[in-house]
């Protein structure tokens, strides 16, 4: 199924920079962006999914999905501990998307929020199902809102974690990580054996080049997660040239087509609220959701509230309980479940 979407709905400003900054100091990438081959268009694709199925027992397949959409640099497998605990407690069942251009879907352009709403709108549609309860992290945020307020039919219930419906730079630290991805590509075969060409093979090496541009352990770690390292990997048939890659996202094109500055707006809409209810999870130490943003909020949402916890933008991974009991508390909200044992079996290996 296609579908248009008119052009009165939105107007995306993308900035293209000619420089980028490394840690304070300007500097210009030592690549040239005009030999990097375009990426073919596509308004169609099948997202790469996954079923998060909790190891101890069976969801209850007929109960509302729960689908979870990864942010910049993720995966499907972004959420895979907490989605598989809450899927475990709330007997939903937990599905996950690759977005395009990560993971094992497609490498396509155009990569903005508006296309990626339509490929999860489309995967809903695949699915057949009535109805899903969206989460979605930082890009996934976005996307996730977007979906709610394009089709509010599909989705039961939303779940916003740490971003807003506005557009803001991502910043040096994204802009860094991205360009750092780009320069250990040119240099790839440094990083990889002769006798195993397409697999990277050294590790500690690429982690040392890319904390020059990626002192965050955690996106760092990320960015890692993205490595063609094992027979699997290998597989991905949308890493055209494995001998001269590194990672399962095209991050030169990311470049060429200045993917970190789309990521970092918001489209002008012309659409109804969004009615059903909205959690708004945001990290106490990041900048992505304030106080100041909740008045955006609630110019597209009328059912919504809003919970802080004592991290930084990765909240999942830096406060997985605390994420957990948020999600369960709020998607049934009658559960007789009390926070120690939600906490036992989030944190029951």
């Amino acid at each position: 199924m296609m579908l248009v979407l008119p052009q009165s709905v939105f107007r995306v400003q993308i900035c293209v920079r000619s420089w980028r900054c490394i840690r304070g100091v300007a500097r210009s990438p030592s690549f040239d962006t005009k030999s990097i081959p375009e990426l073919p268009y596509a308004e169609n694709i099948s997202l790469a999914w996954k079923q998060l199925k909790p190891y101890k027992v069976k969801p209850v397949e007929t109960k509302t999905p729960i689908l979870f959409l990864h942010g910049l640099f993720g995966s499907k497998l972004s959420f895979n501990k907490v989605a598989r605990k809450l899927s475990e407690i709330t007997l939903s069942p937990a599905y996950a998307v690759d977005l395009r251009n990560h993971g094992e879907s497609p490498h396509v352009l155009p990569h903005t929020y508006l296309q990626m709403a339509h490929d999860v709108y489309n995967f809903i549609k695949e699915r057949e199902w009535e109805s899903c309860i969206l989460v979605g992290h930082s890009m996934g945020a976005k996307v996730a809102m977007l979906v709610s307020l394009l089709y509010p039919q599909l989705v039961e219930m939303l779940v916003v974690v740490d971003n807003s419906p506005r557009s803001m730079p991502l910043g040096d630290k994204f802009t860094n990580a991205l360009l750092g991805m780009c320069e250990a590509e040119k240099i790839a075969f440094k990083f990889k054996q002769r006798s195993q060409v397409e697999r990277v093979t050294e590790i500690k090496e690429i982690d040392e080049f890319l904390e020059q541009y990626i002192e965050d352990k955690n996106l760092r770690e990320l960015v890692m997660s993205n490595l063609l390292i094992n027979r699997k990997d290998l597989t991905n048939i949308h890493v055209k040239n494995k001998v001269k890659e590194l990672f399962k996202i095209p991050v030169m094109n990311f470049w060429k087509n200045d993917v970190i500055g789309a990521m970092g707006e918001w489209p002008d809409l012309s659409v109804e609220k969004y009615e059903d209810p909205v959690l708004v999870i945001h990290g106490k130490k990041s900048d992505f959701v304030t106080t100041k943003d909740f008045g955006l909020f609630h110019e597209y949402f009328t059912n919504i509230q809003f919970k802080e916890l004592d991290c930084g933008h990765w909240v999942s991974q830096e406060k997985p309980f605390e994420f957990v009991y948020l999600l369960m508390r709020f998607i049934q909200p009658d559960m007789k479940m009390s926070e120690e044992e939600v906490r036992r079996i989030v944190e029951d290996r």
